[in-house]
């Protein structure tokens, strides 16, 4: 048996059976075979027939000529047929011929050029309207391009200019057919024109606003998209400078302590090894400081996503007595005077309130000079905590640290923008008269009531005025 049906033919090519009644599982390919492979590739390589009108469309929309060439033609086509057809209205005058249909065909073209010349096409369709009736055109379907160009001119225009044209072209229409056609002047049908000028009008209208819709809507998305990325941006560039303050605080911190103590030491070696030694123990003190300050500010920032754990360091208020210690040891005589009630304050102030008392000295043990003295005064208020830290060293020479060094200016920089993150102020300069350097910052515990604005203003008044540097 040479001919077998499809079926039967197909298990055949795909596997051995034993005859045409064998399992139907045999009748399948193997899956690992080329047919098996190759089904797949074909079916997708098939394009769907409902994806061709979305393609074609998104096609047309980038080529605008091919819609307004597509649109002359079907109106074409309808004035034409219109006007051979028979009419079922014996009332209905003209007759085509070749003068007629040639002007109905020219009456159509203007359209190609709607999007670029809305009024103009207009009013060439209109007065080749005229024309046609003129030549004893057969009257109805020649209104068509009229009504296509009063669509394209609302759908561009606002609808009281859109309905101030349509008025007029009524008019014109109404009275000039009267004149062409020369029918009584009662008739209804001279004045249809009027009722169906103002039906493209709406449409037009309403494809206006649904085009102002749809572009308020993505002009929103495309700002949104802007402000997310400015966000974004903005929020990157806030961690990092305050990644950089809290390793400039502490490094900056450890190794001004260390470079002191270092300079005592290798001053002192040889004649008081007690003095060397001890030197040498506060070195060790101070890099283990900076040690478990950095493993604290590195674990902070490997956390991932927003958690319940304080974002930032954990050194606050409660650990500046500590800090003024850690001074004395270093060699800068320090006073650390405390007036008002203490109460736990908020973890970014405190910590904004150690870091400012932290740069000030460590500013004070390199510019200020080996004999300076210090003063750190904390004034707790109501609604703020007050910082003053001032000494009384003759400084170095601008832009050179005591120890020779070049300052960068980030110290004072960096303490304003703690200032300011947590909604206070903080003034740096000169002591006013006299050698000396001060620092007074007023940083805000809680956010203030309506009531409070004007004592806080008075308050910042006050300070304005007693501020003298020191």
């Amino acid at each position: 048996m040479q001919q077998q049906d499809g079926s039967v033919g197909s298990a055949v090519r795909g596997r051995s059976v034993p005859g045409a009644g064998g399992d139907a599982a045999h009748s399948a390919p193997k899956p690992g075979s080329t047919a098996a492979a190759s089904a797949p590739s074909a079916t997708t390589a098939m394009p769907r027939p409902g994806d061709r009108l979305p393609r074609c469309l998104q096609g047309m929309r980038g080529h605008p000529w091919i819609s307004d060439a597509l649109l002359t033609v079907m109106t074409v086509c309808i004035v034409v047929g219109g006007a051979l057809a028979h009419p079922q209205d014996r009332a209905v005058v003209g007759h085509p011929d070749a003068l007629n249909m040639t002007v109905a065909v020219l009456t159509c073209l203007p359209l190609m050029a709607r999007c670029r010349h809305p009024l103009l096409v207009l009013a060439l369709t209109t007065a080749g309207q005229f024309l046609y009736l003129a030549a004893d055109g057969r009257d109805g379907s020649i209104f068509t391009p009229t009504l296509v160009a009063m669509y394209t001119v609302a759908s561009r225009s606002f609808l009281k200019r859109s309905f101030a044209i349509a008025s007029a072209v009524a008019v014109a229409h109404t009275v000039l057919r009267l004149s062409v056609l020369g029918s009584s002047f009662l008739k209804p049908e001279n004045y249809l024109s009027v009722v169906w000028l103002y039906l493209p009008v709406a449409i037009g209208e309403a494809v206006r606003a649904k085009r102002a819709y749809w572009t308020e809507v993505q002009a929103r998305l495309a700002r949104a998209d802007r402000e997310r990325e400015e966000e974004a941006r903005r929020r990157v560039t806030a961690e990092r400078m305050r990644i950089a303050r809290e390793l400039h605080d502490v490094v900056a911190h450890s190794i001004a302590m260390i470079n002191i103590q270092a300079g005592v030491a290798a001053h002192v070696i040889e004649q008081d090894t007690g003095q060397a030694k001890q030197a040498l123990v506060h070195i060790k003190d101070a890099s283990r400081d900076a040690l478990a300050e950095l493993r604290t500010t590195l674990g902070v920032l490997r956390q991932d996503g927003d958690s319940d754990t304080p974002t930032e360091p954990t050194p606050g208020a409660e650990g500046i007595g500590s800090l003024v210690a850690s001074y004395r040891t270093a060699g800068l005589p320090v006073r650390l005077d405390v007036s008002g009630a203490r109460r736990t304050l908020p973890a970014p102030v405190g910590l904004a309130l150690y870091r400012i008392v932290q740069e000030s000295l460590t500013n004070a043990v390199k510019h200020a000079g080996s004999d300076a003295q210090a003063v750190v005064r904390i004034r707790y208020a109501p609604e703020a905590v007050e910082v003053g830290v001032t000494d009384d060293g003759v400084g170095a020479a601008d832009g050179q640290s005591a120890d020779g060094g070049d300052g960068t200016g980030h110290g004072l920089l960096g303490m304003r923008e703690r200032a300011t993150a947590v909604g206070g102020t903080l003034r740096a300069g000169p002591c006013e008269p006299g050698p000396g350097f001060a620092v007074h910052a007023v940083l805000p515990t809680e956010t203030p009531s309506p009531a409070s604005g004007e004592a806080a203003a008075q308050r910042k008044t006050t300070e304005g005025n007693r501020w003298s540097g020191c």
